[in-house]
């Protein structure tokens, strides 16, 4: 209250700072209560005035509410006008001192609540400081949710984390507070719906005052607001589950705010908002995402990386962090990209183009790794063994297409990845899958070498021989087996549709393969019947030791090569029947015999493809 009475000197500065606070206007020296006039009389808004000079206005307003309004009924009509200067001193002298910030928000509390309002959980969170605490309103509207039996809204339960100090925000949340706001009310919204029930406690709500003022705090301290509300902010299970989502939406913000925090300039661009959640990405970078989502279908979209970059907005190019990120955000909206830049090595280079394709859907699970595997290796040997020296005529694509389609054992999501895979394959040597092929069982080595005999087709020449020889070395897989197939009819020019497949690999269709071998063996017994007394120069057949052996040649190899030897020239066609009946491929078969007599003797036994004719000399060097 101002004494008249007491002396004033105006020439003092309430922007000059005071060493105590006095409690009251009469205790104050007269430079003081001069300052004090001038700041009232400037509109008490300077942002250089003392504090002090606010807590001795501030005094007189508390005492106004707790001793002046409880004497006189008539001060009520004032608590309106009160509460709306406690609002604007709070909103020009809060931020320069937390005492005042927290006396002031409590007085003005206490006003709101002295009405008894109902439902203020329907009301709008009055505007205060972090720093103060929970405020009062919060508090006795959770109370009021409680009892009215109301969930806890997405609104109340932000207000609740923004003003707990018990809560703890991690570094993303206070770096990003927009993005993990919006994040925030998103997820909650998703695991919660309307909110999390309440559920009654035994903890009633306390709301003690402590005035400011030293001339009160005997008198008019420890008043509490009435009423029967449960207190919340002691519930432990609530606050558990508000601390699980805040770390949730942290730990999904904390790339993004790794990136702004080096490159603040960038929040708005590719850079920056690939590592927000899709929920927060820009609404043009959404669209982008589903026109491709439109143009994808259950097909395979293919596109260099800049191109890719360019549709999301990042005409500059994108990093491989950046396209990590957008990898996983497109994975996210069941968009797969081939090759998986997700699990790609840190220092693998930056691929120059990519496969967008469906992802699998909950539905296609199922346990079909291994075939998936041998299906991939089988596809890629095949396409590896058609740019092998430029020997095979086709490349084998459409090949690659039907058979991917025919495998009726792959989930649609594995034939798009296949597909994906194959469109993007680069020429490779066969020696470049020694590493995967020796990791692999051997019944999946077998089962691969049998897709490859199936895809591949009957060999025309014997350069094709020697490709498919190397492929079935490299699987571990014998050459006899190899002829056998594909002598056998084994091999198919188009995908085996009704192939069986156990979880190992492939098997071929068994009875096809008994009914086409016994077809063959069929001929090749007619043939031999033919041509067994076809007229030639016979020969000093060369000494057979007790292994059966010749020349280091296997013992089916060297069977045929006697027999072979029995003449100096032969058509092709006496000789086809031969070998199918001795159960070899005829061009392997005499490139093993030739490789074997080079070794022996640096010459090669036969001549020429039809006839075929035998040399001399290697049947006078095996006579000897």
């Amino acid at each position: 209250m101002i004494d008249t009475g007491k002396s004033v000197d105006f020439g003092s500065d309430y922007a000059v700072p005071v060493n105590f606070y006095w409690s009251g206007y009469a205790d104050a020296l007269p430079q003081q209560r001069g300052a004090y006039l001038r700041w009232l009389a400037d509109g008490r808004s300077s942002p250089d005035a003392d504090i002090a000079y606010v807590f001795a206005f501030f005094y007189g307003l508390e005492r106004r509410v707790l001793i002046d309004a409880e004497n006189d009924r008539a001060v009520d009509a004032e608590m309106p006008q009160i509460m709306k200067e406690l609002t604007r001193l709070h909103k020009h002298y809060g931020s320069k001192s937390g005492l005042f910030s927290r006396h002031c928000m409590s007085l003005l509390q206490v006003l709101q609540l002295a009405g008894d309002p109902q439902r203020l959980y329907l009301q709008p969170m009055p505007d205060s400081s972090p720093e103060d605490g929970m405020p009062l309103h919060l508090r006795v509207a959770l109370g009021q949710a409680c009892v009215d039996n109301v969930p806890l809204t997405v609104d109340m339960a932000w207000a609740w984390i923004r003003y707990d100090p018990a809560l703890i925000l991690r570094t993303a949340a206070s770096r990003c507070p927009d993005e993990f706001e919006s994040l925030f009310r998103l997820t909650y919204k998703r695991l919660h719906g309307d909110g999390i029930a309440l559920v009654l406690t035994t903890h009633k709500l306390c709301l003690p005052y402590s005035p400011a003022s030293p001339g009160l705090q005997a008198s008019a301290g420890g008043k509490t607001m009435p009423g029967d509300i449960p207190d919340f902010t002691i519930a432990s299970l609530p606050r558990q589950t508000l601390q699980e989502l805040i770390d949730a939406c942290s730990s999904e913000l904390d790339a993004y705010s790794r990136v702004i925090e080096h490159r603040p300039d960038r929040h708005a661009t590719p850079d920056a908002w690939l590592f927000l959640p899709f929920s927060l990405w820009p609404e043009t970078a959404k669209r982008a995402l589903a026109y491709v989502n439109a143009c994808l279908g259950e097909t395979v979209m293919v596109m260099s990386v800049e191109e890719l970059a360019r549709h999301f907005g990042a005409s500059a190019g994108i990093g491989k962090d950046n396209l990590r990120a957008l990898a996983a955000a497109l994975l996210a909206q069941r968009i797969a990209m081939e090759p998986d830049i997700l699990s790609m090595a840190g220092g693998a280079a930056l691929p120059e183009r990519v496969a967008l394709y469906r992802a699998a859907a909950p539905q296609e699970a199922g346990d079909v790794a291994s075939f998936y595997e041998t299906a991939l290796l089988s596809l890629e040997l095949l396409l590896a063994m058609a740019q092998a020296d430029g020997v095979y005529s086709d490349h084998k694509w459409p090949l690659c297409q039907a058979q991917i389609v025919a495998w009726s054992q792959l989930t649609p999501y594995l034939r798009r990845r296949l597909m994906a895979r194959m469109i993007l394959l680069q020429p490779v040597a066969l020696s470049s899958f020694k590493r995967r092929i020796a990791a692999l069982p051997p019944v999946a080595r077998e089962a691969c070498a049998d897709c490859i005999i199936t895809m591949a087709g009957t060999p025309a020449t014997r350069q094709e021989i020697a490709v498919l020889e190397r492929v079935c070395t490299l699987l571990g897989v014998e050459h006899q087996k190899m002829y056998s197939q594909v002598h056998a009819g084994a091999t198919a020019h188009r995908p085996v549709s009704g192939s069986s497949v156990s979880a190992d690999g492939f098997v071929l269709d068994r009875a096809r393969i008994a009914a086409l071998q016994q077809d063959s063996q069929q001929v090749a017994t007619l043939l031999g019947d033919i041509f067994q007394d076809e007229p030639g120069t016979d020969v000093a057949s060369p000494p057979i030791d007790s292994h059966d052996g010749l020349l280091g040649l296997d013992a089916t190899h060297a069977r045929f090569s006697r027999h072979l030897l029995t003449r100096t020239s032969w058509r092709r066609s006496e000789l086809e029947p031969l070998a199918q009946e001795a159960g070899v491929m005829l061009d392997g078969a005499l490139e093993r015999l030739n490789e074997a007599c080079y070794d022996a003797f640096d010459m090669p036994c036969t001549e020429g493809d039809d006839p075929v004719d035998i040399n001399p000399d290697i049947l006078e060097r095996l006579a000897q």
